[in-house]
């Protein structure tokens, strides 16, 4: 088994009741089966609480208001206080913890929708990277049909993306316009079935890319505006989010052209880079199970770009607020997830 892993990823360590937005509310925490058995089974003095507080239909955790029904009023989880940390479910015991699965590969990132991670990334100096191990294990799940090949391409592709958006010899924006038009002509070949053609393109061809590569939507002012209607559309997890929007919508329909440029080409790009490579080594790769490779490759530039107009628009919310905010509103929610899917993919010929 091949293990890539992002750097820092085994420091993470909960902050429990001193996170400023818990991961007990705000959304429903779904239960896997053998968690599921082992509530179901339990006998003890915390049976009435999951008899009270366990959607065993549904397997999941019913909830208070917006709260799990298992969250005390200290901020902790009473789940956890009674039978240990051995006693959650996979999503609580995992989370912000994400795996990606592949045939003998797995992938471990952590969630920018945790404050602590946010924090973690702010404070370090460091780029985001990943390191890589191998041990003895195969892997014991089934993956009739897996493209191997293409997925090698992917791979590849995501490597030089990723290297291209740590490339600071290069403007920022216009490392952003170069990915998105790699995945453009990456996603053309690969709906045309020339898999093998995909190693054409490469940072050397996207440095002044012809006029073959120019294809897709034009980054500008109108297009940002107009995709904003996009997230004013999305599934709310918080009313709060609501408010944030329309402010942002608010701002930037009263601000001229040129200070949307000064937002958007500003050279303080430090913190969006390591948005942009998390968010491309989390979501780039998946497109071998549905072959949304440029709709994928969008989530992360343009989630970067819409997280630069919020935060300049709602400058009493911290930077490291608005990255957590953005990423439980739109990244946990599969139905928000489709919706960016399908209009990505609507940009296509």
């Amino acid at each position: 088994m091949l293990y890539r892993k992002q750097i820092d990823f085994d420091k993470f360590k909960c902050i429990a009741d001193k996170c400023p937005k818990s991961c007990c509310e705000g959304w429903q925490i779904m239960i896997d089966d053998k968690s599921l058995k082992k509530y179901r089974k339990y006998s003890g003095p915390f049976e009435d609480r999951f008899r009270e507080g366990v959607d065993f239909k549904n397997s999941c955790f019913r909830q208070h208001g917006r709260c799990c029904s298992m969250l005390a009023v200290s901020g902790l989880c009473d789940l956890q206080s009674f039978l240990g940390e051995g006693a959650l479910c996979n999503t609580c015991r995992l989370f912000p913890r994400h795996i990606e699965e592949f045939p003998d590969i797995r992938e471990y990132s952590l969630s920018l929708s945790c404050p602590e991670v946010v924090r973690m990334m702010l404070e370090s100096k460091a780029d985001f990277s990943f390191e890589e191990r191998e041990d003895d294990r195969e892997d014991s799940q089934d993956y009739d049909g897996f493209d191997y090949f293409l997925y090698d391409k992917l791979v590849f592709a995501r490597d030089w993306m990723l290297s291209i958006a740590k490339k600071k010899d290069i403007p920022f924006e216009k490392r952003l316009d170069m990915i998105s038009q790699a995945s453009f002509r990456l996603q053309e070949l690969f709906d045309e079935g020339n898999i093998a053609g995909m190693d054409d393109v490469s940072y050397e061809t996207l440095k002044d890319p012809g006029d073959d590569l120019r294809h897709g939507f034009i980054f500008s002012y109108d297009y940002m505006m107009r995709s904003f209607e996009l997230l004013e559309s999305l599934e709310v997890m918080e009313s709060s989010w609501t408010e944030t929007i329309n402010s942002t919508s608010e701002f930037w329909s009263e601000a001229s052209e040129d200070k949307w440029r000064e937002v958007m080409f500003s050279a303080d790009t430090f913190t969006f880079e390591k948005i942009l490579e998390s968010l491309l080594f989390v979501y780039f790769c998946g497109s071998i199970y549905d072959g949304e490779i440029y709709a994928r490759a969008m989530i992360a530039v343009m989630s970067v770009r819409w997280i630069k107009m919020i935060s300049a628009a709602n400058t009493e919310i911290p930077l490291n607020e608005v990255i957590y905010l953005y990423s439980r509103e739109v990244e946990h929610s599969d139905i928000n997830i489709n919706a960016l899917i399908s209009y990505f993919e609507s940009e296509l010929p």
